[in-house]
Protein backbone atom coordinates (compact mmCIF):
# COMPACT_ATOMS: atom_id res chain seq x y z
CA UNK A 1 0.00 0.00 0.00
CA UNK A 2 1.43 3.46 -0.76
CA UNK A 3 0.62 6.73 0.63
CA UNK A 4 0.78 10.48 -0.78
CA UNK A 5 2.40 12.40 2.27
CA UNK A 6 0.87 15.30 1.22
CA UNK A 7 -2.38 13.88 2.99
CA UNK A 8 -2.88 12.82 5.48
CA UNK A 9 -1.60 9.37 5.84
CA UNK A 10 -3.90 6.56 6.44
CA UNK A 11 -4.40 2.62 6.09
CA UNK A 12 -6.97 1.90 3.84
CA UNK A 13 -7.44 -1.57 3.53
CA UNK A 14 -18.29 -12.67 9.34
CA UNK A 15 -20.77 -16.30 12.00
CA UNK A 16 -24.38 -15.81 10.90
CA UNK A 17 -25.79 -12.81 10.00
CA UNK A 18 -28.36 -11.33 12.31
CA UNK A 19 -31.56 -11.58 9.70
CA UNK A 20 -30.60 -15.64 9.42
CA UNK A 21 -32.64 -15.20 6.11
CA UNK A 22 -29.38 -15.96 4.04
CA UNK A 23 -27.74 -19.17 3.41
CA UNK A 24 -24.13 -19.53 4.47
CA UNK A 25 -21.20 -19.90 2.93
CA UNK A 26 -20.13 -23.76 2.17
CA UNK A 27 -17.30 -25.14 3.85
CA UNK A 28 -14.34 -27.15 2.60
CA UNK A 29 -12.07 -24.45 0.90
CA UNK A 30 -8.81 -23.74 2.12
CA UNK A 31 -8.10 -20.30 3.29
CA UNK A 32 -10.45 -17.69 4.28
CA UNK A 33 -13.67 -16.91 1.80
CA UNK A 34 -13.59 -14.00 0.49
CA UNK A 35 -16.78 -11.72 0.64
CA UNK A 36 -17.50 -8.57 -1.18
CA UNK A 37 -19.03 -6.18 1.20
CA UNK A 38 -21.28 -2.84 -0.02
CA UNK A 39 -21.56 -0.13 1.66
CA UNK A 40 -24.49 2.22 1.31
CA UNK A 41 -23.25 5.62 -0.23
CA UNK A 42 -26.12 7.69 1.63
CA UNK A 43 -25.83 5.84 4.50
CA UNK A 44 -28.37 2.84 5.37
CA UNK A 45 -28.24 -0.96 5.03
CA UNK A 46 -24.78 -2.79 4.37
CA UNK A 47 -24.56 -6.17 2.65
CA UNK A 48 -22.67 -8.80 1.88
CA UNK A 49 -22.15 -10.60 -0.87
CA UNK A 50 -19.86 -14.17 -1.75
CA UNK A 51 -17.23 -13.05 -4.42
CA UNK A 52 -18.38 -13.98 -7.80
CA UNK A 53 -22.22 -13.95 -6.65
CA UNK A 54 -25.05 -11.21 -6.68
CA UNK A 55 -26.55 -12.88 -4.52
CA UNK A 56 -27.29 -11.07 -1.20
CA UNK A 57 -25.42 -13.39 1.87
CA UNK A 58 -26.08 -11.29 4.49
CA UNK A 59 -27.67 -7.96 5.59
CA UNK A 60 -27.02 -5.45 8.58
CA UNK A 61 -30.39 -4.99 10.70
CA UNK A 62 -29.32 -1.47 11.76
CA UNK A 63 -28.28 1.24 9.74
CA UNK A 64 -24.61 2.25 8.75
CA UNK A 65 -23.70 5.90 8.80
CA UNK A 66 -22.15 7.48 5.97
CA UNK A 67 -18.37 6.46 5.28
CA UNK A 68 -15.62 8.19 4.03
CA UNK A 69 -13.65 5.44 3.37
CA UNK A 70 -12.63 1.95 5.87
CA UNK A 71 -9.25 1.57 7.14
CA UNK A 72 -8.94 -2.54 8.20
CA UNK A 73 -10.85 -5.85 8.65
CA UNK A 74 -10.67 -7.64 12.32
CA UNK A 75 -10.85 -11.00 10.90
CA UNK A 76 -10.64 -11.97 14.86
CA UNK A 77 -13.84 -10.27 15.48
CA UNK A 78 -15.88 -10.31 12.36
CA UNK A 79 -15.81 -6.06 12.76
CA UNK A 80 -14.51 -3.64 9.50
CA UNK A 81 -12.93 -0.28 10.78
CA UNK A 82 -13.94 2.51 9.04
CA UNK A 83 -14.18 6.61 8.98
CA UNK A 84 -17.73 8.00 8.82
CA UNK A 85 -18.59 11.05 6.96
CA UNK A 86 -17.70 13.55 9.89
CA UNK A 87 -14.45 12.10 10.68
CA UNK A 88 -15.13 10.29 13.49
CA UNK A 89 -13.83 6.25 13.29
CA UNK A 90 -16.59 3.30 13.90
CA UNK A 91 -16.50 -0.22 13.67
CA UNK A 92 -19.15 -2.30 11.55
CA UNK A 93 -19.62 -5.91 13.71
CA UNK A 94 -20.46 -8.25 10.83
CA UNK A 95 -21.56 -10.97 14.19
CA UNK A 96 -24.13 -8.30 15.54
CA UNK A 97 -24.95 -6.61 12.30
CA UNK A 98 -24.18 -3.27 14.53
CA UNK A 99 -22.41 0.24 13.37
CA UNK A 100 -20.83 2.15 16.14
CA UNK A 101 -18.39 5.21 16.64
CA UNK A 102 -15.83 4.60 18.22
CA UNK A 103 -14.65 7.88 19.32
CA UNK A 104 -16.94 10.86 20.54
CA UNK A 105 -15.00 13.08 18.67
CA UNK A 106 -13.82 13.42 14.79
CA UNK A 107 -9.64 12.39 14.98
CA UNK A 108 -7.59 12.79 12.29
CA UNK A 109 -4.25 10.61 10.35
CA UNK A 110 -6.95 7.61 11.33
CA UNK A 111 -4.88 4.66 10.34
CA UNK A 112 -5.67 0.86 11.84
CA UNK A 113 -3.33 -2.53 10.70
CA UNK A 114 -5.46 -5.16 11.85
CA UNK A 115 -9.21 -3.11 12.94
CA UNK A 116 -9.00 -3.65 15.79
CA UNK A 117 -6.75 -1.08 16.86
CA UNK A 118 -7.91 2.24 15.40
CA UNK A 119 -5.06 5.36 15.63
CA UNK A 120 -5.86 8.94 15.32
CA UNK A 121 -5.02 12.35 16.37
CA UNK A 122 -6.78 14.43 18.78
CA UNK A 123 -6.93 18.30 18.34
CA UNK A 124 -4.34 18.41 20.68
CA UNK A 125 -1.51 16.26 18.85
CA UNK A 126 -2.21 13.77 21.31
CA UNK A 127 -2.06 9.84 20.09
CA UNK A 128 -5.32 8.16 20.74
CA UNK A 129 -5.37 4.34 20.26
CA UNK A 130 -9.02 3.25 20.44
CA UNK A 131 -9.60 -0.79 20.56
CA UNK A 132 -12.82 -2.71 21.89
CA UNK A 133 -11.07 -3.14 25.48
CA UNK A 134 -10.07 0.75 25.74
CA UNK A 135 -8.57 3.93 24.90
CA UNK A 136 -4.61 4.92 25.29
CA UNK A 137 -3.26 8.25 24.74
CA UNK A 138 0.41 9.11 24.05
CA UNK A 139 1.85 12.60 24.00
CA UNK A 140 4.28 13.01 21.59
CA UNK A 141 7.38 15.69 21.82
CA UNK A 142 6.41 16.90 18.43
CA UNK A 143 2.59 16.94 16.88
CA UNK A 144 3.01 13.87 14.15
CA UNK A 145 2.33 14.22 10.41
CA UNK A 146 1.59 10.80 9.89
CA UNK A 147 0.45 7.63 12.00
CA UNK A 148 1.74 4.12 10.36
CA UNK A 149 0.84 1.32 12.53
CA UNK A 150 2.73 -1.83 12.05
CA UNK A 151 1.29 -5.63 11.81
CA UNK A 152 3.68 -6.38 14.99
CA UNK A 153 0.96 -3.95 17.33
CA UNK A 154 4.40 -1.54 17.12
CA UNK A 155 3.44 2.39 15.92
CA UNK A 156 5.69 4.59 13.42
CA UNK A 157 5.41 8.35 14.18
CA UNK A 158 6.41 10.14 11.45
CA UNK A 159 7.05 14.02 11.50
CA UNK A 160 9.09 16.95 9.84
CA UNK A 161 12.01 18.23 10.57
CA UNK A 162 13.34 20.48 7.94
CA UNK A 163 14.03 18.68 5.08
CA UNK A 164 14.16 15.29 6.53
CA UNK A 165 11.21 12.76 7.88
CA UNK A 166 11.89 11.81 11.73
CA UNK A 167 10.41 8.15 12.36
CA UNK A 168 10.01 7.06 15.88
CA UNK A 169 8.73 4.17 17.08
CA UNK A 170 7.05 3.09 19.95
CA UNK A 171 5.40 -0.23 21.24
CA UNK A 172 2.30 0.55 22.45
CA UNK A 173 0.23 0.76 25.66
CA UNK A 174 4.13 1.52 26.75
CA UNK A 175 4.89 5.02 26.18
CA UNK A 176 8.20 5.12 25.75
CA UNK A 177 9.91 5.32 22.07
CA UNK A 178 12.06 2.79 21.64
CA UNK A 179 14.13 3.27 17.82
CA UNK A 180 14.51 6.13 16.07
CA UNK A 181 15.91 7.50 12.56
CA UNK A 182 15.39 10.05 9.95
CA UNK A 183 14.92 9.98 5.76
CA UNK A 184 15.28 12.75 3.01
CA UNK A 185 11.92 14.30 2.68
CA UNK A 186 9.79 12.50 0.60
CA UNK A 187 6.35 12.74 -1.35
CA UNK A 188 5.57 8.67 -1.58
CA UNK A 189 5.49 6.01 1.14
CA UNK A 190 5.14 2.68 0.24
CA UNK A 191 4.97 0.29 3.09
CA UNK A 192 4.69 -4.04 2.60
CA UNK A 193 2.17 -5.92 3.65
CA UNK A 194 4.04 -7.49 5.61
CA UNK A 195 4.82 -4.59 7.91
CA UNK A 196 8.71 -4.73 7.69
CA UNK A 197 9.90 -2.11 5.45
CA UNK A 198 9.07 1.02 4.64
CA UNK A 199 9.74 3.14 1.36
CA UNK A 200 9.96 6.78 1.02
CA UNK A 201 10.46 8.15 -2.62
CA UNK A 202 11.23 12.42 -3.21
CA UNK A 203 13.92 14.09 -5.07
CA UNK A 204 16.67 11.52 -3.57
CA UNK A 205 15.28 8.51 -5.31
CA UNK A 206 13.82 5.38 -3.16
CA UNK A 207 14.99 5.11 0.35
CA UNK A 208 14.01 1.86 2.53
CA UNK A 209 13.83 1.38 6.59
CA UNK A 210 13.50 -1.82 8.37
CA UNK A 211 10.54 -1.65 10.45
CA UNK A 212 11.89 -3.88 13.02
CA UNK A 213 15.17 -1.73 14.00
CA UNK A 214 14.28 1.60 11.76
CA UNK A 215 17.86 0.65 9.97
CA UNK A 216 18.04 2.29 6.67
CA UNK A 217 18.38 0.51 3.78
CA UNK A 218 20.93 1.39 0.25
CA UNK A 219 18.98 4.40 -1.18
CA UNK A 220 17.91 3.90 -5.11
CA UNK A 221 18.19 6.21 -7.65
CA UNK A 222 15.15 6.56 -10.27
CA UNK A 223 15.20 7.63 -13.55
CA UNK A 224 12.27 10.92 -13.05
CA UNK A 225 9.95 12.18 -10.68
CA UNK A 226 7.74 9.44 -9.43
CA UNK A 227 3.73 9.75 -9.45
CA UNK A 228 2.97 6.50 -7.58
CA UNK A 229 4.27 2.99 -6.14
CA UNK A 230 3.36 -0.13 -4.71
CA UNK A 231 5.05 -3.06 -3.46
CA UNK A 232 4.11 -6.80 -4.03
CA UNK A 233 2.59 -8.48 -0.66
CA UNK A 234 5.92 -10.37 -0.51
CA UNK A 235 7.54 -7.10 -0.77
CA UNK A 236 10.23 -8.44 -2.84
CA UNK A 237 9.72 -5.56 -5.65
CA UNK A 238 8.30 -1.74 -5.74
CA UNK A 239 6.40 -0.60 -8.84
CA UNK A 240 7.21 2.81 -9.62
CA UNK A 241 4.85 5.15 -12.07
CA UNK A 242 7.38 7.88 -13.30
CA UNK A 243 6.34 11.25 -14.60
CA UNK A 244 5.63 11.16 -17.97
CA UNK A 245 7.03 7.42 -19.00
CA UNK A 246 4.92 4.74 -20.45
CA UNK A 247 6.31 2.56 -18.61
CA UNK A 248 6.47 1.17 -15.37
CA UNK A 249 10.01 0.62 -13.04
CA UNK A 250 10.16 -1.82 -11.10
CA UNK A 251 12.81 -2.19 -8.28
CA UNK A 252 14.36 -5.12 -6.61
CA UNK A 253 14.20 -5.06 -3.07
CA UNK A 254 17.41 -7.94 -2.42
CA UNK A 255 19.27 -6.24 -4.82
CA UNK A 256 18.48 -2.75 -4.19
CA UNK A 257 18.48 -1.97 -8.21
CA UNK A 258 16.30 -1.41 -10.81
CA UNK A 259 15.54 -4.23 -12.26
CA UNK A 260 13.44 -4.15 -15.18
CA UNK A 261 10.81 -1.65 -16.71
CA UNK A 262 7.45 -2.89 -17.99
CA UNK A 263 5.79 -0.94 -21.24
CA UNK A 264 2.24 -0.30 -20.78
CA UNK A 265 1.80 2.10 -23.86
CA UNK A 266 0.63 4.80 -22.00
CA UNK A 267 1.10 6.96 -18.87
CA UNK A 268 0.14 5.84 -15.52
CA UNK A 269 -0.95 8.37 -12.55
CA UNK A 270 -1.96 5.65 -10.04
CA UNK A 271 -1.51 2.25 -9.65
CA UNK A 272 -3.05 -0.65 -7.46
CA UNK A 273 -1.44 -4.52 -6.65
CA UNK A 274 -3.68 -7.18 -6.50
CA UNK A 275 -3.80 -8.67 -3.00
CA UNK A 276 -2.30 -11.87 -4.38
CA UNK A 277 0.36 -10.56 -6.43
CA UNK A 278 -0.78 -11.68 -9.98
CA UNK A 279 -1.76 -8.47 -11.02
CA UNK A 280 -0.98 -4.65 -10.90
CA UNK A 281 -3.27 -2.24 -12.17
CA UNK A 282 -2.33 1.39 -13.34
CA UNK A 283 -4.85 3.83 -14.14
CA UNK A 284 -4.58 5.63 -17.54
CA UNK A 285 -3.58 9.32 -17.70
CA UNK A 286 -7.45 10.16 -19.03
CA UNK A 287 -8.72 8.83 -15.99
CA UNK A 288 -11.84 6.82 -17.86
CA UNK A 289 -9.49 3.11 -18.34
CA UNK A 290 -7.36 1.02 -16.15
CA UNK A 291 -4.24 -0.79 -18.01
CA UNK A 292 -3.65 -4.43 -16.41
CA UNK A 293 0.09 -6.30 -15.84
CA UNK A 294 1.07 -9.88 -15.26
CA UNK A 295 2.92 -9.80 -12.52
CA UNK A 296 4.23 -13.04 -13.72
CA UNK A 297 5.20 -12.37 -16.96
CA UNK A 298 6.04 -8.39 -16.61
CA UNK A 299 4.07 -7.76 -19.18
CA UNK A 300 0.76 -5.39 -20.17
CA UNK A 301 -2.64 -7.82 -21.02
CA UNK A 302 -5.71 -5.75 -21.35
CA UNK A 303 -7.21 -2.08 -21.01
CA UNK A 304 -10.93 -2.18 -19.27
CA UNK A 305 -13.07 0.88 -19.20
CA UNK A 306 -13.34 2.04 -15.36
CA UNK A 307 -13.08 5.19 -13.12
CA UNK A 308 -10.90 5.14 -10.48
CA UNK A 309 -11.72 5.59 -6.93
CA UNK A 310 -10.03 4.89 -3.38
CA UNK A 311 -12.04 1.92 -3.19
CA UNK A 312 -12.13 0.13 -6.75
CA UNK A 313 -10.94 -1.25 -9.15
CA UNK A 314 -9.94 -4.05 -7.04
CA UNK A 315 -9.09 -7.65 -7.99
CA UNK A 316 -10.95 -10.79 -6.63
CA UNK A 317 -8.99 -14.05 -5.37
CA UNK A 318 -10.23 -15.70 -8.67
CA UNK A 319 -8.68 -13.43 -11.28
CA UNK A 320 -11.98 -11.06 -11.24
CA UNK A 321 -11.68 -7.35 -11.32
CA UNK A 322 -14.00 -5.17 -10.02
CA UNK A 323 -14.61 -2.03 -12.18
CA UNK A 324 -16.56 1.00 -12.21
CA UNK A 325 -18.77 1.37 -15.77
CA UNK A 326 -21.58 4.19 -15.30
CA UNK A 327 -23.58 3.86 -13.00
CA UNK A 328 -22.53 -0.04 -12.03
CA UNK A 329 -20.33 -2.16 -10.47
CA UNK A 330 -19.10 -4.93 -12.71
CA UNK A 331 -16.61 -7.89 -12.24
CA UNK A 332 -14.83 -8.78 -15.24
CA UNK A 333 -11.86 -11.13 -15.86
CA UNK A 334 -8.48 -10.03 -15.25
CA UNK A 335 -7.04 -11.87 -18.41
CA UNK A 336 -10.07 -11.65 -20.68
CA UNK A 337 -12.00 -8.51 -19.38
CA UNK A 338 -15.69 -10.07 -20.07
CA UNK A 339 -18.16 -9.38 -17.81
CA UNK A 340 -19.24 -11.85 -15.08
CA UNK A 341 -21.09 -10.39 -12.65
CA UNK A 342 -23.19 -6.51 -12.73
CA UNK A 343 -24.56 -5.18 -9.74
CA UNK A 344 -26.75 -2.52 -10.74
CA UNK A 345 -26.54 1.03 -8.97
CA UNK A 346 -23.68 0.01 -7.63
CA UNK A 347 -21.14 2.79 -8.34
CA UNK A 348 -23.12 5.47 -5.80
CA UNK A 349 -21.78 2.62 -2.72
CA UNK A 350 -18.84 1.89 -1.46
CA UNK A 351 -16.87 -1.38 -1.78
CA UNK A 352 -14.38 -3.80 0.21
CA UNK A 353 -13.15 -7.15 -0.05
CA UNK A 354 -12.57 -8.89 3.00
CA UNK A 355 -11.26 -12.65 3.58
CA UNK A 356 -13.16 -13.99 6.62
CA UNK A 357 -14.68 -17.47 7.71
CA UNK A 358 -17.39 -15.94 9.51
CA UNK A 359 -20.41 -16.60 7.26
CA UNK A 360 -19.67 -20.66 7.02
CA UNK A 361 -21.95 -22.98 9.36
CA UNK A 362 -20.59 -23.09 12.81
CA UNK A 363 -18.85 -25.62 14.23
CA UNK A 364 -20.89 -28.09 16.63
CA UNK A 365 -18.92 -27.67 19.45
CA UNK A 366 -19.27 -24.56 19.81
CA UNK A 367 -22.70 -25.16 20.58
CA UNK A 368 -22.14 -27.57 23.44
CA UNK A 369 -23.21 -26.61 26.68
CA UNK A 370 -20.91 -25.31 29.20
CA UNK A 371 -19.05 -28.08 31.48
CA UNK A 372 -18.15 -27.65 35.13
CA UNK A 373 -16.21 -30.08 37.27
CA UNK A 374 -17.23 -30.33 40.89
CA UNK A 375 -16.65 -26.63 43.17
CA UNK A 376 -15.59 -27.33 46.70
CA UNK A 377 -17.28 -24.21 47.49
CA UNK A 378 -20.91 -25.44 46.65
CA UNK A 379 -22.94 -25.38 49.57
CA UNK A 380 -24.67 -29.37 50.39
CA UNK A 381 -28.30 -27.72 49.41
CA UNK A 382 -27.17 -27.04 45.54
CA UNK A 383 -24.88 -30.56 45.40
CA UNK A 384 -28.56 -32.30 47.16
CA UNK A 385 -30.07 -30.95 43.71
CA UNK A 386 -27.75 -33.34 41.43
CA UNK A 387 -29.17 -36.32 39.81
CA UNK A 388 -27.03 -39.44 40.46
CA UNK A 389 -24.71 -40.09 37.57
CA UNK A 390 -26.54 -43.53 35.43
CA UNK A 391 -24.40 -46.30 34.24
CA UNK A 392 -23.91 -46.07 30.47
CA UNK A 393 -26.11 -48.59 28.46
CA UNK A 394 -23.80 -50.19 25.75
CA UNK A 395 -25.47 -49.11 22.47
CA UNK A 396 -27.91 -45.89 23.67
CA UNK A 397 -27.52 -43.23 25.96
CA UNK A 398 -30.26 -43.29 29.07
CA UNK A 399 -32.74 -40.53 29.13
CA UNK A 400 -33.72 -38.26 31.72
CA UNK A 401 -37.26 -37.68 32.99
CA UNK A 402 -38.65 -34.57 32.25
CA UNK A 403 -36.79 -31.44 34.00
CA UNK A 404 -34.25 -34.04 35.90
CA UNK A 405 -31.23 -31.78 36.53
CA UNK A 406 -28.44 -33.66 35.02
CA UNK A 407 -24.77 -34.44 36.77
CA UNK A 408 -22.07 -31.77 35.97
CA UNK A 409 -19.22 -33.37 37.32
CA UNK A 410 -16.39 -35.26 35.33
CA UNK A 411 -16.25 -38.95 34.73
CA UNK A 412 -13.42 -40.51 36.96
CA UNK A 413 -10.14 -40.13 34.62
CA UNK A 414 -11.20 -38.14 32.23
CA UNK A 415 -9.15 -35.01 30.80
CA UNK A 416 -12.04 -32.65 30.54
CA UNK A 417 -15.89 -32.24 31.54
CA UNK A 418 -18.32 -34.18 30.38
CA UNK A 419 -20.78 -32.18 28.31
CA UNK A 420 -23.95 -32.93 28.91
CA UNK A 421 -25.80 -35.43 26.83
CA UNK A 422 -27.63 -33.52 23.67
CA UNK A 423 -30.90 -33.90 22.93
CA UNK A 424 -32.69 -37.02 22.01
CA UNK A 425 -35.20 -37.33 19.21
CA UNK A 426 -39.06 -37.53 20.67
CA UNK A 427 -37.95 -35.62 24.05
CA UNK A 428 -40.29 -33.24 25.71
CA UNK A 429 -39.69 -29.96 25.19
CA UNK A 430 -39.63 -28.51 28.86
CA UNK A 431 -35.96 -28.56 30.49
CA UNK A 432 -33.49 -26.31 30.45
CA UNK A 433 -32.27 -23.82 27.67
CA UNK A 434 -30.10 -21.18 27.23
CA UNK A 435 -29.51 -18.44 25.17
CA UNK A 436 -25.80 -18.14 23.65
CA UNK A 437 -25.15 -14.69 21.52
CA UNK A 438 -21.17 -15.49 20.92
CA UNK A 439 -18.39 -17.44 21.82
CA UNK A 440 -15.06 -15.27 22.08
CA UNK A 441 -11.55 -16.38 22.52
CA UNK A 442 -11.08 -13.13 24.02
CA UNK A 443 -12.45 -12.78 27.60
CA UNK A 444 -11.45 -8.86 27.49
CA UNK A 445 -13.36 -8.91 24.15
CA UNK A 446 -16.21 -11.30 25.48
CA UNK A 447 -16.62 -8.74 28.47
CA UNK A 448 -17.02 -5.96 26.02
CA UNK A 449 -19.27 -7.84 24.37
CA UNK A 450 -21.82 -8.73 27.02
CA UNK A 451 -21.60 -5.11 28.89
CA UNK A 452 -23.61 -3.90 25.34
CA UNK A 453 -26.42 -6.64 25.91
CA UNK A 454 -29.54 -6.82 27.72
CA UNK A 455 -32.63 -8.98 27.90
CA UNK A 456 -35.71 -7.78 29.06
CA UNK A 457 -33.50 -5.48 30.94
CA UNK A 458 -31.12 -7.76 31.92
CA UNK A 459 -27.85 -8.11 32.36
CA UNK A 460 -25.74 -11.06 30.26
CA UNK A 461 -22.76 -13.27 31.70
CA UNK A 462 -19.55 -14.66 30.46
CA UNK A 463 -19.14 -18.08 30.88
CA UNK A 464 -15.53 -19.42 30.21
CA UNK A 465 -15.51 -23.34 28.38
CA UNK A 466 -13.43 -25.65 26.19
CA UNK A 467 -13.90 -26.65 22.82
CA UNK A 468 -11.29 -28.93 21.13
CA UNK A 469 -8.61 -28.19 23.72
CA UNK A 470 -9.22 -24.51 22.95
CA UNK A 471 -10.64 -22.21 25.66
CA UNK A 472 -13.34 -19.99 24.74
CA UNK A 473 -15.64 -17.27 26.47
CA UNK A 474 -19.41 -17.78 26.16
CA UNK A 475 -22.01 -14.47 25.73
CA UNK A 476 -24.84 -16.49 27.30
CA UNK A 477 -28.36 -15.80 29.25
CA UNK A 478 -30.52 -18.14 31.06
CA UNK A 479 -31.92 -20.85 32.05
CA UNK A 480 -35.36 -20.97 30.44
CA UNK A 481 -38.10 -23.83 31.27
CA UNK A 482 -38.83 -23.99 27.39
CA UNK A 483 -37.00 -23.59 24.31
CA UNK A 484 -39.86 -21.58 22.53
CA UNK A 485 -39.36 -18.86 26.02
CA UNK A 486 -35.56 -18.85 24.84
CA UNK A 487 -36.55 -18.29 21.34
CA UNK A 488 -38.86 -15.45 21.85
CA UNK A 489 -36.59 -13.70 24.44
CA UNK A 490 -33.84 -14.27 21.84
CA UNK A 491 -35.80 -12.41 18.90
CA UNK A 492 -36.87 -9.54 22.15
CA UNK A 493 -33.11 -8.34 21.77
CA UNK A 494 -32.83 -8.21 17.63
CA UNK A 495 -29.69 -9.35 17.97
CA UNK A 496 -28.18 -12.90 16.25
CA UNK A 497 -28.44 -15.82 19.02
CA UNK A 498 -28.44 -19.56 18.87
CA UNK A 499 -30.21 -21.99 21.67
CA UNK A 500 -28.76 -24.57 23.09
CA UNK A 501 -30.08 -27.58 25.97
CA UNK A 502 -28.74 -27.27 28.95
CA UNK A 503 -27.57 -24.86 31.98
CA UNK A 504 -25.06 -21.31 31.12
Amino acid sequence: MRYPLLLVLALAACSRGSTGAYPPLAGGTNGPDAVFIRLAGNGGTARAYRWGSDSVLWSSPQRVPVLSRTLAFDDAQGSLAYVDARGVPGRLDLRMGSAGAAATTALTGLASADGWAIYGLTPKHDVSRLTPSGTWTFTPEQPPRGLLPLPDGSLVLLTDSGNRHELRRLHPPEPRVTETTSVPHADLLVRTDLGDRLYFIGDSGLAGVRTRDLTRTRTVWLPGQAVDAVATPSGDRIFVALKGKKSITVVDRFTEEIERTIDIAGTATALRMDPDGRYLLARSAAGDSVRIVAIGTSRAIGTVRSRWRADLPLVGPDGGLAVLQDSDVVIVGAESQRERTRFLAGATDMWTLIRWNGFRPRAKGLDVPVSFGSDPDATAAADSTRAAPQPAAPSAAPSAAPGAARSLEPAPGAAEPVPPPRAIVGAPKHGTFTLSFAALLSEDRAKTLAASITVDGHAVRVVPGVSDRTPVYRVVYGPFDTKEEAERAGRRTGLPYWVYEGAP
